[in-house]
Protein backbone atom coordinates (compact mmCIF):
# COMPACT_ATOMS: atom_id res chain seq x y z
CA UNK A 1 0.00 0.00 0.00
CA UNK A 2 1.10 3.60 -0.81
CA UNK A 3 0.10 6.69 0.60
CA UNK A 4 0.69 10.19 -1.21
CA UNK A 5 -1.23 12.91 1.14
CA UNK A 6 -4.59 12.11 1.18
CA UNK A 7 -4.42 9.56 -1.33
CA UNK A 8 -4.29 5.62 -0.64
CA UNK A 9 -3.74 3.31 -3.77
CA UNK A 10 -3.72 -0.27 -3.02
CA UNK A 11 -3.98 -3.40 -5.39
CA UNK A 12 -6.86 -5.32 -7.14
CA UNK A 13 -9.11 -7.35 -4.32
CA UNK A 14 -11.22 -9.70 -5.48
CA UNK A 15 -14.12 -7.29 -5.07
CA UNK A 16 -12.30 -5.03 -7.25
CA UNK A 17 -11.09 -7.43 -9.91
CA UNK A 18 -14.83 -8.95 -10.41
CA UNK A 19 -16.34 -5.21 -10.86
CA UNK A 20 -13.59 -4.66 -13.16
CA UNK A 21 -13.84 -7.81 -15.06
CA UNK A 22 -18.14 -7.12 -15.21
CA UNK A 23 -17.26 -3.74 -16.74
CA UNK A 24 -14.65 -5.15 -19.50
CA UNK A 25 -17.53 -7.88 -20.33
CA UNK A 26 -20.48 -5.22 -20.67
CA UNK A 27 -18.01 -3.16 -22.93
CA UNK A 28 -17.23 -6.48 -24.84
CA UNK A 29 -21.11 -7.23 -25.12
CA UNK A 30 -21.69 -3.45 -26.35
CA UNK A 31 -19.20 -4.84 -29.48
CA UNK A 32 -16.64 -2.23 -28.11
CA UNK A 33 -13.17 -3.55 -29.15
CA UNK A 34 -10.42 -2.94 -26.17
CA UNK A 35 -7.78 -3.34 -27.98
CA UNK A 36 -9.20 -0.62 -30.67
CA UNK A 37 -9.34 3.70 -29.35
CA UNK A 38 -11.49 3.52 -32.14
CA UNK A 39 -13.99 1.33 -31.43
CA UNK A 40 -13.88 2.59 -27.61
CA UNK A 41 -14.47 6.05 -29.02
CA UNK A 42 -17.12 4.85 -31.86
CA UNK A 43 -19.15 3.51 -28.55
CA UNK A 44 -18.40 7.34 -26.98
CA UNK A 45 -19.81 8.98 -29.84
CA UNK A 46 -22.45 6.57 -30.53
CA UNK A 47 -23.69 7.41 -27.18
CA UNK A 48 -23.52 10.98 -27.30
CA UNK A 49 -25.60 10.90 -30.53
CA UNK A 50 -27.96 8.63 -29.40
CA UNK A 51 -28.75 10.73 -26.13
CA UNK A 52 -28.50 14.15 -27.80
CA UNK A 53 -31.47 12.32 -29.84
CA UNK A 54 -33.43 11.69 -26.80
CA UNK A 55 -36.27 14.24 -25.60
CA UNK A 56 -34.55 15.17 -22.50
CA UNK A 57 -36.98 13.97 -20.06
CA UNK A 58 -37.04 10.56 -21.37
CA UNK A 59 -33.10 10.20 -21.22
CA UNK A 60 -31.51 7.97 -18.65
CA UNK A 61 -28.31 8.34 -16.41
CA UNK A 62 -25.25 8.15 -18.43
CA UNK A 63 -23.35 6.79 -15.38
CA UNK A 64 -23.36 3.26 -16.11
CA UNK A 65 -22.17 3.54 -20.24
CA UNK A 66 -19.91 6.05 -19.70
CA UNK A 67 -18.10 4.13 -16.53
CA UNK A 68 -18.12 1.01 -18.59
CA UNK A 69 -16.64 3.56 -21.49
CA UNK A 70 -14.13 4.63 -19.04
CA UNK A 71 -13.35 1.40 -18.02
CA UNK A 72 -12.87 0.03 -21.60
CA UNK A 73 -10.35 3.10 -21.75
CA UNK A 74 -8.08 2.21 -19.11
CA UNK A 75 -7.72 -1.18 -19.93
CA UNK A 76 -6.28 -0.42 -23.30
CA UNK A 77 -4.26 1.98 -21.66
CA UNK A 78 -3.08 -0.69 -18.72
CA UNK A 79 -2.46 -2.91 -21.75
CA UNK A 80 -0.05 -0.52 -23.58
CA UNK A 81 1.78 0.90 -21.07
CA UNK A 82 3.10 0.34 -17.11
CA UNK A 83 0.19 1.05 -15.81
CA UNK A 84 -1.84 -1.18 -13.50
CA UNK A 85 -5.49 -0.75 -12.08
CA UNK A 86 -5.57 -0.05 -8.53
CA UNK A 87 -8.10 0.65 -5.82
CA UNK A 88 -7.75 4.68 -5.23
CA UNK A 89 -9.30 6.12 -2.30
CA UNK A 90 -9.11 10.01 -1.70
CA UNK A 91 -11.48 12.32 -0.30
CA UNK A 92 -13.99 11.99 -2.73
CA UNK A 93 -14.28 8.13 -2.25
CA UNK A 94 -13.11 4.80 -3.52
CA UNK A 95 -12.92 4.15 -6.98
CA UNK A 96 -10.49 2.01 -9.18
CA UNK A 97 -8.10 3.83 -11.42
CA UNK A 98 -4.32 3.21 -12.98
CA UNK A 99 -1.54 4.15 -10.73
CA UNK A 100 2.49 4.38 -12.05
CA UNK A 101 4.44 1.43 -10.86
CA UNK A 102 5.65 3.72 -7.87
CA UNK A 103 1.77 3.97 -7.30
CA UNK A 104 2.34 7.91 -7.55
CA UNK A 105 0.78 8.86 -10.57
CA UNK A 106 -2.85 7.91 -10.53
CA UNK A 107 -5.65 8.52 -13.62
CA UNK A 108 -9.27 8.26 -13.13
CA UNK A 109 -10.37 6.45 -16.41
CA UNK A 110 -14.02 7.98 -15.99
CA UNK A 111 -12.81 11.22 -14.99
CA UNK A 112 -11.79 12.46 -18.83
CA UNK A 113 -14.73 10.60 -20.30
CA UNK A 114 -16.95 12.35 -18.24
CA UNK A 115 -15.36 15.72 -19.37
CA UNK A 116 -15.66 14.48 -22.60
CA UNK A 117 -19.46 13.89 -21.71
CA UNK A 118 -20.38 17.25 -20.06
CA UNK A 119 -19.07 18.97 -22.92
CA UNK A 120 -20.93 16.88 -25.62
CA UNK A 121 -17.08 16.15 -27.22
CA UNK A 122 -16.83 13.84 -29.95
CA UNK A 123 -14.07 12.19 -31.19
CA UNK A 124 -11.52 12.69 -28.71
CA UNK A 125 -10.44 8.79 -27.48
CA UNK A 126 -8.20 8.01 -29.30
CA UNK A 127 -6.12 11.29 -28.97
CA UNK A 128 -6.47 11.39 -25.45
CA UNK A 129 -5.48 7.80 -25.30
CA UNK A 130 -2.07 8.58 -27.43
CA UNK A 131 -1.51 11.40 -25.89
CA UNK A 132 -1.36 9.53 -22.61
CA UNK A 133 1.18 6.74 -23.91
CA UNK A 134 3.32 9.16 -25.09
CA UNK A 135 3.56 10.65 -21.80
CA UNK A 136 4.31 7.50 -20.19
CA UNK A 137 6.73 6.17 -22.57
CA UNK A 138 8.66 9.86 -22.74
CA UNK A 139 8.37 9.41 -18.25
CA UNK A 140 9.59 5.88 -18.36
CA UNK A 141 12.58 6.66 -21.31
Amino acid sequence: MSTAGEVTVQPLDRAAQRALTGWLGDARAAGIDIDDPASISKAFDDYVDQVLLTPADERVDPTQTLTMIGMAMGEHLQRNSSLQWRIVSDPKGTDLALASADDMGVLYPIDPVAEAWNARERSWLPGFVTEVLGQLRTAEA
